[in-house]
């Protein structure tokens, strides 16, 4: 019985309690918008549901019992809580209410969702939002595992669409910049050869989880030489104050670039300038409620705002 049918049906409570309010099967119908057959049939399955009574006879009508009153009473709250239940179902499905959970990397978090979330509170204003900073590992494995609705990473390889449980939607390529001292000679230039920084002592960012190390690495080679690393940064906002101290140069994510300096030039690379992808993504199969698609339309227009900014 613990997994079976429920006892009573919720129907036939509305034609109790219809049945009680008006004193008459035909009016209780009438107001239902059923007919009075319908209705007797209805009641008379009640009964066998509640195993006692519910109506008795008073002349040419019927009136109550005390189990029927006691029953009546009782379906208002159950009629509510189920017209309740109903309306946030129809507010979850419009996207007008409910809750996005969403986790994005560190630059991310600073230069895009911020204008991502103020774009879709203001037409979102009944949706919760859930925001913790990820880097792109642990951000697709907690969207693996159902913990968020969609994740913003960023990647240096090529995405295809082989991946069988995720999907990704492109917002922009991130390109790395030439960050330098203003001081320096090749920040007057509008594009920097990286070549000409050969004999630069440069400042990495390697504890980045972005392969940001790997990158700078492959674009020096490309270049002909090996850079040499005197100090090592956790964060790119600390490799931007290194370089703003004049220690040495750098390359970094334009989107780490929301904030710097004036002591600091950044140019872009001459030739073939390397580049980050930045993705939002979500399960595939997963049942997402439209307000899913919705931040990831207003993390589409923030990238492309950013882009124009920068530009």
């Amino acid at each position: 019985m613990l997994y079976g049918p429920p006892v009573l049906d919720v129907r036939r409570l509305e034609m109790l309690r219809a049945v009680v309010d008006t004193g008459s099967v035909t009016r209780g119908a009438a107001g239902l918008g059923y007919t009075p057959s319908a209705v007797s049939q209805g009641l008379a399955a009640l009964e066998r549901e509640a195993k006692t009574p519910l109506f008795e006879r008073a002349g040419r009508g019927i009136r109550p019992t005390q189990a029927g009153l006691l029953l009546a009473e009782r379906a208002d709250a159950v009629i509510a809580q189920l017209r309740d239940a109903e309306a946030a179902l129809d507010a979850l499905r419009s996207g007008q209410a409910g809750r996005v959970r969403l986790a994005a990397f560190a630059t991310a978090g600073a230069a895009l969702v911020p204008r991502a979330l103020a774009r879709f509170t203001q037409d979102h204003p009944g949706i919760d939002i859930d925001v913790t900073m990820a880097e792109t590992d642990d951000a697709l494995r907690v969207l693996r595992a159902g913990h968020i609705d969609l994740a913003v990473v960023a990647t240096h390889e090529k995405v295809g669409g082989n991946e069988p449980d995720i999907l990704h939607s492109h917002l922009l390529d991130d390109p790395y910049r030439v960050v330098l001292p203003r001081s320096h000679p090749a920040a007057t230039e509008g594009a920097v050869d990286l070549a000409a920084l050969r004999d630069d002592a440069w400042i990495s960012t390697a504890s980045a989880r972005c392969n940001c190390l790997e990158t700078v690495m492959t674009a020096c080679a490309r270049a002909g030489f090996t850079p040499r690393f005197t100090l090592e940064a956790d964060e790119f906002a600390t490799t931007v104050g290194f370089v703003a101290a004049g220690l040495g140069v750098a390359m970094v994510p334009m989107l780490a670039l929301t904030s710097v300096p004036e002591s600091v030039q950044v140019r872009s690379v001459r030739g073939d300038e390397p580049v980050r992808s930045v993705y939002s993504v979500t399960r595939k199969g997963a049942s997402h409620p439209p307000a899913v698609a919705a931040l990831q339309e207003a993390l589409a227009t923030s990238a492309g705002s950013f882009l124009r900014s920068a530009a």
